[in-house]
């Protein structure tokens, strides 16, 4: 994938060159891109665009009667592009007749910057998801936009953004147009922003709305017109694209979308991370073994806590503290991987779509009612965190701002059924902080989640909520389609086959497994602890992981509780009893240790302070 760093003056006066330069010297160093980028200018605007391997969208397109210009970042797929290589210049030239319309025809994980040199004016495009991040922000009447929030921060000299910190720290995440910055936001889901003359607007080009048609459609009707539908759609959108790497785990969403990729033979190689004794990695090779396809077992080097350091400062630059740094460092490394053979990489996100996993806090009342508890969606992201390391107890702020967040959300259709709104919530909820994941690897892989296609999402909205419950329209396409796959067990959950009298004794032990995993969570959010603890084979030791980080925090000053610029957040005496406790193979708070280091470490990068 590429990177862009856009400056537009607020007065519509020439842009300041050196400042501007300044401005794209801090996306390629927060996002490691090599190279001059491609440099475009228009009157009161200067952007500058950044090509790497992974690049799909390579060029500048330039309309010759008029000077405008279209950079787009990510893949766009328009679905009335003609040229094989998706130019984009239809697209363009299609904008300059037609204004913000022709993007409601745009699918794909994208960000596009058009000058209209006749207008005078400059817009900015989300993909349909906003799940290709952009950032931005302002200073002294300049605008400045990028796909990183470090170099946006850093330039408009943000502080802290309590909100986001707040949200952060007690769920790992962040929602919606929210950052861990004050003043800067990640644009939205299906946005145009939109810069004439000092002026500043926003506008949708998009929603996902229901085809009522499709909700008709009996279970048997629906397995048909599902596997026609997505397979022409996965080939519209991969046609373009050579081989590419896609994700496989021993879960459904990856299964589901790699039957589809064999099914209409579109080339792709399976890959897998982990230790072999890893129950994802055993069902993964096991797959790949039964179908001869190809595949690649990435395994962390055995020296993983000597690794890892070397790949902090980048990860974080990378993950534009939208993630959890520690969270961040095998997946860097895999992808460092990854590219040196090809350069897309395809997940499973979307998959859970066809599931109906945002559903159940509701399973009472689905469909019946258009009522969404909205509170309910907390009790899969609030998890306990060691509340006496924080100085302020924010828990009744940040459940308010997110039953907030997600109600505006599900009440944009208010008499629409509440599996409907769930749907809405749930791409809310993913792509913000899924998508992160996208742009942390932009430059080394164009990471692509087919199943997230607009198209493909509005499908699988509109039909009858009842097939898509208990996994039920993934299991009968896999079953009727590819009846060894399906037979093959998907981890926890017994195989991928509707249950029946016949085959109950082969889910006997899932049931268990689930009916243990939700007691755990149940004591986890109730109790602040958990039943059992689930040791996961990770082909390295936590402890010396852990220690090799602190000594990194060490050596950086990063988590002396008395000089850390996010000291305030903490209780010092309690934070320091957590460090300590840190050093030792029984801690347990490995991803709560992560977020304070995110925090502390964007601080540092980018010289900002408490709001």
């Amino acid at each position: 994938m590429s990177g862009l760093a856009v400056m537009i003056n607020a007065d519509d006066t020439r842009v300041d060159e050196m400042e501007f330069d300044r401005f794209v010297e801090r996306v390629a160093r927060y996002k490691a891109f090599r190279g001059a980028p491609l440099m475009q200018r228009g009157a009161a605007c200067r952007a500058g665009k950044f090509n790497t391997h992974a690049s799909f969208h390579r060029g500048v397109v330039v309309d010759p009667r008029t000077g405008s210009w279209l950079m787009a970042a990510g893949t766009v797929v328009d679905t009335q592009e003609v040229s094989p290589d998706r130019n984009l210049c239809s697209l363009l030239t299609d904008y300059l007749a037609q204004g913000n319309a022709v993007f409601a025809r745009c699918d794909g994980q994208f960000a596009l910057v058009i000058y209209d040199a006749a207008a005078h004016k400059t817009i900015v495009v989300s993909d349909p998801f906003g799940y290709f991040s952009i950032f931005y922000g302002t200073h002294n009447g300049q605008l400045f936009l990028a796909t990183s929030a470090l170099a946006v921060a850093e330039q408009i000299q943000a502080p802290l953004n309590a909100p986001g910190v707040d949200c952060f720290l007690y769920t790992g995440k962040v929602f919606g147009e929210m950052t861990l910055w004050h003043g800067v936001k990640r644009m939205s889901a299906a946005s145009v922003l939109e810069y004439d003359a000092g002026l500043a607007r926003e506008t949708k080009y998009w929603t996902p709305t229901p085809d009522t048609t499709l909700g008709k459609l009996s279970l048997e009707d629906a397995i048909a017109c599902s596997t026609e539908t997505v397979g022409n759609i996965l080939t519209r959108n991969l046609a373009p694209e050579s081989k590419v790497w896609s994700d496989l785990t021993g879960g459904f969403d990856t299964r589901f979308l790699t039957f589809f990729l064999d099914r209409m033979g579109l080339p792709f190689k399976s890959n897998f991370v982990g230790p072999a004794e890893q129950e994802d990695v055993r069902i993964a090779q096991e797959i790949v073994n039964k179908f001869h396809w190809e595949h690649q077992h990435f395994e962390l080097p055995r020296d993983w806590h000597n690794v890892c350091t070397n790949l902090l400062t980048e990860a974080l630059g990378r993950g534009d503290t939208q993630l959890n740094v520690l969270l961040l460092l095998r997946a860097l490394w895999v992808h460092k991987q990854e590219c040196r053979e090809y350069t897309t990489l395809l997940s499973g996100l979307g998959g859970e779509m066809w599931r109906g996993i945002a559903w159940w806090p509701e399973r009472g009342a689905l469909d019946n009612s258009s009522i969404v508890h909205y509170d309910r969606q907390l009790w899969s992201l609030m998890h306990p965190v060691p509340q006496e390391v924080l100085a302020d107890d924010a828990r009744a702020r940040v459940k308010s701002d997110l039953v907030e967040q997600f109600r505006a959300v599900g009440e944009r259709e208010p008499e629409a059924p509440n599996t409907f709104k769930l749907d809405c919530v749930w791409t809310y909820r993913e792509t913000g902080h899924v998508g992160a994941w996208t742009s942390f690897g932009a430059g080394l892989v164009r990471i692509l989640p087919p199943l997230f296609s607009k198209d493909i999402v509005r499908h699988v909205m509109s039909l009858d909520y009842r097939w898509r419950v208990n996994n039920a329209l993934v299991k009968h396409i896999l079953e009727k389609h590819n009846r060894a796959l399906a037979n093959i067990e998907v981890e926890g959950r017994g195989p991928a086959i509707p249950m029946r009298f016949t085959n109950l004794h082969r889910f006997v032990p899932s049931r268990v497994a689930q009916g243990r995993k939700a007691a755990n969570k149940f004591s986890e959010v109730t109790f602040g602890k958990t039943l059992w603890t689930n040791h996961r084979a990770e082909g390295y030791s936590r402890g010396a992981w852990r220690r090799a980080i602190l000594q990194f925090a060490r050596r950086q000053n990063l988590l002396e509780p008395k000089t850390m610029r996010s000291g305030k957040l903490y209780n010092a005496d309690a934070l320091r009893a957590f460090l300590a406790d840190a050093e030792t193979d029984q801690f347990r708070h490995d991803e709560f240790l992560g977020r304070i280091l995110t925090v502390e470490m964007g601080l540092h990068a980018t010289g900002g302070g408490l709001e």
